[in-house]
């Protein structure tokens, strides 16, 4: 997919119009995105007829599952935002994919993530995992991360009051005489005790989350692309790659207007005659005509008497509307709001709950990674210098001295500098990386708080004035360093 593609204005939005981004898509392709979330979400269907007497479980099952779903629509808006419109064949394989692909993350560990309508993308369209999916979603997350996890607790409220919406609504708008049956429905006890009532609030929760599942995750898809807009600088590169097409099509115009102004100039010189000839013919014309022309007033009151200039009137009468003073069907209505509050309720109890749960459990990883070493293996190179007991000789202290005897100071403190940092690598088991400064091992040394970072102080001064300044410690100063030397003897250690 081609970036120069894509039907969507790149530039950097906030998390709001990110949102209202996404909205758009949604809505220029709402059918196809709604027809592909039933796609997925069909298999749940078959457990109907056999949980015909419980459908509280069959709702646990759908709510579940439509996570899948939502991977469809993924689908579709990626497509359609590269100006790829997927066939019915491809969006038929993919849903097969999405019922599987990454399921016991996804399905549940993950299943109530409040960050799932961003890391569904990450998983889905760039297939990443492990320790590159959870840099990638710390990188994408930075921008739109808290509006994330508002659309996943508003897409849980919303499917409840839409639900309630439509069930209230399809019986006020019920014809007249056929409310107060469904209005004695309403009234009776046994309306939340029986499971035929039950089905019609769960046909109208069904259709509200299949309404507001392609909303809600094409906001987070809007999201998404915003934040990648934002990190890699998609509108930059887009304007780039516009720019350069415009001046590949200005090289056929650059050589034809060359070609022009290498004609002949007699060419232009006949052109010229000829337009001149032209204007004179024209201005004689005119004068003629002009002559013949009527008197302005007269052409003024002929063009009035025109059927167009003519004042039309016409008078209409506004029926009288009558009153409809049939019954409201508001009876049971407080009963059908109350619970529908109540489920509203433990949806919130049970997000912000899930959302705790969360924010410990990711907490606690940062703790933990912080506790332990960030370096997986020790540092082999520090600032161009090896620093491996291996590189270092055996006898250092005399290689040290052989080197400063002959008047390489530089290299008698660099192995002495060598030295010290592999000891505090291997054996004081300092977390020193290879990105760190003098500055930065000095740091991590004091941090110890070992007798040794005295000398260490010492040394990175002496070795900092000598490889930067070129100014070499006296023969003195060298021989009190070569004496206090508190590493060992043998390679650093």
């Amino acid at each position: 997919m081609k970036l120069e593609d894509v039907t969507l204005e790149i530039r950097p939005r906030s998390d709001w119009e990110a949102v209202d981004a996404g909205l758009a898509m949604a809505r220029r392709d709402f059918w196809r995105s709604w027809t592909a979330w039933w796609m997925a979400v069909w298999p749940v269907l078959l457990f109907i007829y056999p949980l015909r007497d419980q459908p509280g479980w069959w709702v646990v099952i759908f709510f579940w599952w439509k996570l899948t779903g939502c991977r469809m629509v993924v689908f579709q808006l990626s497509r359609k935002l590269f100006g790829v419109n997927p066939r019915w064949s491809a969006l038929w394989r993919e849903s097969m994919r999405a019922w599987t692909r990454r399921f016991w993350y996804r399905m549940l560990l993950a299943r109530f993530s409040p960050w799932k309508l961003m890391a569904m993308v990450v998983e889905d369209l760039e297939g990443l995992r492990g320790s590159k999916y959870r840099t990638r979603m710390a990188m994408v997350t930075r921008r739109g991360e808290g509006m994330c996890m508002f659309l996943t607790l508003a897409s849980a409220s919303a499917v409840v009051w839409l639900g309630a919406c439509l069930l209230v609504f399809g019986i006020l708008f019920l014809p007249r005489g056929m409310e107060e049956p469904w209005t004695e429905v309403l009234e009776m006890q046994d309306f939340f005790v029986q499971a035929k009532y039950h089905w019609l609030m769960v046909g109208a929760l069904v259709l509200a989350a299949s309404w507001v599942d392609v909303f809600i995750t094409a906001a987070g898809f809007g999201l998404y692309v915003n934040s990648r807009t934002w990190v890699e600088g998609w509108d930059v590169e887009l304007a780039f790659k516009r720019m350069a097409n415009r001046i590949r099509g200005m090289i056929g115009i650059f050589l034809f207007g060359g070609f022009l102004v290498l004609m002949s100039p007699a060419h232009a010189l006949d052109q010229s005659a000829n337009e001149f000839i032209r204007d004179l013919k024209s201005s004689n014309e005119f004068e003629v005509n002009n002559e013949k022309r009527k008197d302005p007033k007269e052409e003024i009151d002929q063009i009035k008497k025109h059927e167009d200039f003519k004042v039309h009137k016409e008078k209409y009468k506004e029926p009288k509307v009558s009153s409809f003073s049939g019954p409201a069907p508001m009876g049971g209505l407080v009963e059908v709001f109350t619970a529908m509050g109540y489920v509203l309720l433990a949806i919130l109890l049970f997000v912000l709950l899930g959302g705790i749960v969360w924010l410990i459990m990711r907490a606690r990883a940062l703790r933990d990674s912080s506790s332990v070493n960030v370096v997986s293996e020790k540092a082999r190179v520090v600032m161009g210098l090896d620093v491996t007991a291996e590189s270092l000789p055996d006898d250092l202290m005399s290689v040290a001295r052989r080197f400063w005897s002959a008047g390489e100071n530089l290299q008698a403190m660099s192995l002495l500098y060598r030295g010290a940092l592999s000891w505090w690598i291997d054996r004081a088991g300092v977390d020193i990386v290879e990105s760190d400064t003098e500055g930065d091992c000095l740091q991590r040394v004091e941090n110890s708080a070992r007798s040794e970072a005295g000398y260490f102080q010492n040394l990175t001064e002496l070795w900092m004035k000598t490889a930067y300044n070129m100014d070499a410690p006296v023969d003195a100063v060298w021989d009190e360093l070569c004496r206090k030397w508190p590493y060992g003897e043998r390679r650093g250690a």
